[in-house]
């Protein structure tokens, strides 16, 4: 597999080699995507072996926090993932788990009852924004019951993350028929093979011997330099694990 970022974005990589900590990589991106890159200047994609998390034929925009952790909306499992027949009654699941902890953390559950799950969420956050010490045992709920829940789908659960990485082929949208820029594949332990240059870098390591950029490898790693993007783009297609 493979991921975008820029040339910091190469050393920075380097010391996340073999961790727990995940990244974002693809299977399949376009050339355009490559050049002008996604969350980085792009212009450098890094050719690796990984762990595979989970993996959707689109970006499901998932977000790190501090801890490693990344995070979803439910409807990019449901929607974007596919998986909406295979996590029936999953959602009411989460709506009685965080009415438990708005009646627990709560000193006004009774008002908050004719409200949707979302508006006394929202207000359960005023009311205790300024009591941190409530606010941790919240978030310490709430995290202790999404892994309950998870654990109860963890079947299904499964196969929405990694049914995608035994496939690797991108699939049209069923009502515009355009295809995806670009999916998304969270990994970790990863191990980097090697780097590819895109044309706008390829002339920054040029044959003078007294550029800091001529060398034979980029942070250690053989790199490749291409003309053009797209055949960058085949090779991702030719050579995909």
């Amino acid at each position: 597999m493979f991921h975008l970022t820029d040339f910091v974005g190469v050393g920075k990589l380097k010391k996340m080699q073999g961790g727990k900590r995940s990244i974002s990589a693809f299977y399949n991106i376009n050339s355009q995507s490559i050049g002008d890159g996604i969350r980085t200047d792009g212009g450098y994609v890094v050719e690796m072996d990984a762990d595979v998390l989970a993996a959707s034929p689109d970006d499901i925009g998932s977000q790190p926090d501090k801890t490693g952790r990344r995070w979803l909306v439910l409807d990019t499992l449901t929607t974007t993932m596919g998986g909406a027949s295979k996590l029936r009654g999953m959602e009411k699941d989460i709506e009685k788990m965080m009415w438990k902890i708005i009646n627990t953390h709560s000193d006004y559950p009774k008002s908050m009852a004719e409200m949707s799950i979302n508006a006394a969420w929202i207000e359960l956050k005023d009311e205790r924004e300024y009591y941190k010490k409530v606010l941790s045992l919240i978030i310490r709920d709430y995290l202790d019951g999404i892994e309950k829940i998870m654990k109860n789908y963890s079947k299904p659960l499964k196969s929405i993350f990694t049914d995608y990485a035994f496939d690797k082929e991108l699939v049209p949208d069923p009502d515009s028929g355009d295809f995806a820029l670009w999916d998304e594949i969270v990994v970790n332990n990863f191990k980097i093979k090697k780097i590819h240059v895109t044309w706008e870098f390829s002339p920054d390591f040029g044959p003078d011997l007294d550029d800091p950029l001529d060398s034979s490898d980029i942070g250690g790693f053989p790199f490749e330099l291409y003309d053009d993007n797209k055949d960058l783009v085949d090779y991702i297609a030719r050579t995909r694990n």
